[in-house]
């Protein structure tokens, strides 16, 4: 992408101006990292491939150091009439330790001094083949080695691919030094930074400055962008101050996650340590996303997580991780340069005018978007009380309350109230109202001032340090020995420092007896692979009756389409098969009181009776003994309390003729 903002030369030109791509006039643009050439990896010195994998060409200006498995492509510039672009160029040497560097995508490589290495164009049969770098004194199947995908003589390798690391890093450590100079412009949530979360509004249209230590920027563990992403508009720059009781080592054990389409954002967001010359270690467990700008520094990879961005250091350490090319792409402006009027009391727009074009109700020159009274005219924005509201909005306050307030804007605070100490503050707020105590001092936070509290002599068995000499319930039993006192050790027989209690039953877990003992709940509670064992199941169907929604019918499926709570099996009149001879009628329908059961049998049989409402819950169960000779005989049954809150009953007749289940209504 082509850049368009612009670095002022009136500013810095001053401290570019040996620089080979040097800032031209102030309206010229220029991208911080332009000097690199495209190269994603670009050191003034040494560095040492030893993991994984670089999807981006580099450019070492002093010696590389191979001591490992490393892959490497993604070349873009094309030298001395090359046919294939370099993904590789070595200013000096290569020393070879150990592994192989594999070159791929045909792409070359340029090596300026090749004292140390031996040229392999053909193999040991002398066919032509892919070109082999190896120590000098190897053979063409030699480990260390680096090895291409394709032919390039060794005339080509030598070749100078004429880049100037002197020039391109003084730019590079002028640029730096000026960024790191300017002042924070963006703000954030401060209680969400507290906490470890940058949580960060971005203005737009312009570069955005944040200037954290490297403790700040340690202890944090997110980047998130709340209104503004990172965009070519809207550039963020970091500056990270070494200030570290290490002065050799600057550590980073885990750079902060940026939440969103993070890799989106990563050619728009720089690291820049300006002011850092010494090793900066990287060892932590997050993804970086945006470029390291530590021209001064040395930079060790050891994270396990990918960089998608620039490197632009003194040296380099690739021993871990993927370094994958998102170039920084954009360019930096100072002074901001904003076109467009925000509603937020500034004058965004350059033009001496303050949020013109929104709307000012009281034509009191404060858009209502920011006024604090916008159908009153107060152009002052007078809030005495700071309530928010501008005092000519404000409903006056005729009557004092005792509350440590001034509400009737006297300027006296809760008089007329008792103040029996006479320390200026009133009886009804005083946290100690029979001592003098204006400054209401309360150093442990427990409602009383200091002047009215009893100290506390005594240890009490309680987890706390209660009299302040530095040791939890001393004098108390702690049977186990692990530091916590019986009294309240979840688990004092067994040692237990940690209190671990993950059931939460007041019982430490090193202490909780297993469960053996099946429960009637669906659950396998023992344990053994079967679930409600020894418990009733009439129908059969593998689910207990203590929680079957069908008893006496099959259906382990448990169906209830419509939720109240009776199988669907069960619904209306269906039950099991039952004898043609035997019957059953309900009446009065509906029935105030008592229900009326007449039934029919052929043989004699003993019968349950089961009164139960819509959810199937059994709210009557009655035992009888039936004979032949009572055929077409009637029960009463009296359901005065079972229809105060049920309106709809069923009856289950249940004999060894069969069940019959019966819908009821009452009055």
């Amino acid at each position: 992408m082509k850049t368009k903002i612009v670095f002022y030369n009136l500013v810095i030109g001053s401290l570019l101006f040996n620089a080979t791509h040097s800032i031209e006039a102030q309206n010229n643009p220029i991208n911080p990292t332009v000097a690199a050439t495209s190269f994603n990896v670009f050191t003034s010195g040494n560095a040492i491939a030893m993991k994984t994998e670089s999807e981006g060409s580099w450019a070492i200006g002093g010696d590389l150091t191979l001591d490992g498995t490393l892959n490497i492509f993604g070349g873009e510039n094309y030298y001395n009439g090359d046919s294939q672009p370099t993904a590789l160029v070595v200013n000096g040497k290569v020393n070879y330790t150990s592994g192989r560097l594999q070159v791929l995508e045909n792409n070359y490589i340029k090596i300026g001094d090749l004292s140390t290495s031996t040229v392999f164009e053909r193999d040991q049969n002398n066919v032509l083949v892919n070109t082999r770098i190896i120590p000098n004194g190897g053979h063409f199947d030699s480990t260390p080695s680096i090895v291409l995908s394709t032919s390039q003589s060794a005339v080509s390798i030598a070749a100078d691919p004429q880049i100037d690391f002197t020039a391109a890093f003084h730019q590079f450590v002028s640029i730096s030094s000026y960024l790191g100079a300017q002042p924070t412009n963006t703000s954030w949530n401060f209680n969400a930074f507290s906490q470890g979360k940058l949580w960060i509004d971005l203005v737009p249209n312009s570069t955005n400055i944040l200037n954290l230590t490297i403790a700040e920027f340690n202890g944090l563990n997110e980047i998130k962008f709340n209104n503004l992403i990172p965009s070519e508009t809207t550039p963020f720059i970091i500056n990270l101050t070494d200030i570290s009781t290490l002065p050799n080592v600057v550590s980073i054990p885990s750079w902060p996650n940026v939440v969103g389409s993070a890799l989106s954002y990563a050619p728009y967001i720089l690291y820049n340590f300006a002011n850092v010359s010494s090793t900066i270690n990287y060892t932590g467990g997050a993804q970086i996303y945006g470029t390291i700008y530590a021209p001064t520094a040395r930079f060790n990879n050891r994270s396990n997580f990918n960089i998608d961005g620039q490197i632009i250091v003194e040296a380099f350490e690739q021993n871990s991780g993927e370094v994958h090319p998102y170039l920084f792409d954009t360019t930096i402006d100072f002074p901001p340069t904003i076109s467009e009027e925000v509603c937020d009391g500034i004058d965004n727009n350059g033009d001496g005018v303050i949020d013109e074009g929104f709307a000012d109700t009281d034509g009191d020159g404060v858009a209502d978007c920011i006024d604090n009274c916008p159908e009153v005219a107060n152009a002052d924005q007078t809030d005495l009380d700071g309530n928010g509201i501008g005092d000519v909005c404000d409903a006056p306050v005729t009557e004092e309350i005792c509350d440590g307030i001034d509400n009737n804007g006297d300027g006296v605070i809760d008089e007329g109230f008792v103040d029996t100490d006479g320390d200026g503050v009133a009886d009804c707020i005083d946290n100690c109202p029979e001592v003098a105590n204006a400054d209401q001092a309360d150093l442990d936070g427990n409602g009383i001032g200091d002047v009215c509290d009893t100290p506390v002599t005594e240890e009490i068995c309680d987890g706390i340090d209660n009299n302040g000499d530095g040791v939890i319930d001393e004098g108390f039993a702690d049977t186990d020995g692990d530091g916590v006192a019986d009294c309240i050790d979840n688990c004092p027989e067994v040692a237990n420092a940690d209190q671990a209690d993950l059931d939460g039953n007041g019982i430490g877990d090193v202490c909780d007896t297993p469960v053996t003992e099946e429960i009637c709940d669906g659950i396998d509670n023992n344990g053994d692979g079967v679930i409600d064992e020894g418990f009733v199941d009439d129908d059969y169907d593998g689910v207990a009756d203590c929680i079957d929604n069908c008893l006496y019918v099959n259906n382990p499926e448990q169906t209830d389409l419509n939720g109240n709570g009776i199988g669907d099996e069960c619904e209306g009149i269906i039950g099991r098969p039952y004898s043609s001879n035997f019957g059953i009628e309900a009446y009065p329908v509906p029935f105030s009181g008592t229900i009326n059961l007449k039934y029919t049998i052929s043989v004699a049989t003993n019968a349950t009776i089961e009164i139960f409402d819509i959810r199937g819950s059994v709210l009557k169960r009655i035992k009888q003994t039936l004979s032949k000779a009572d055929e077409h005989a009637v029960i009463e049954i009296d359901l005065s309390r079972e229809t105060r809150e049920n309106k709809i009953l069923f009856v289950r007749f249940i004999t060894s003729q069969g069940t019959i289940v019966k819908q009821i209504m009452s009055k």
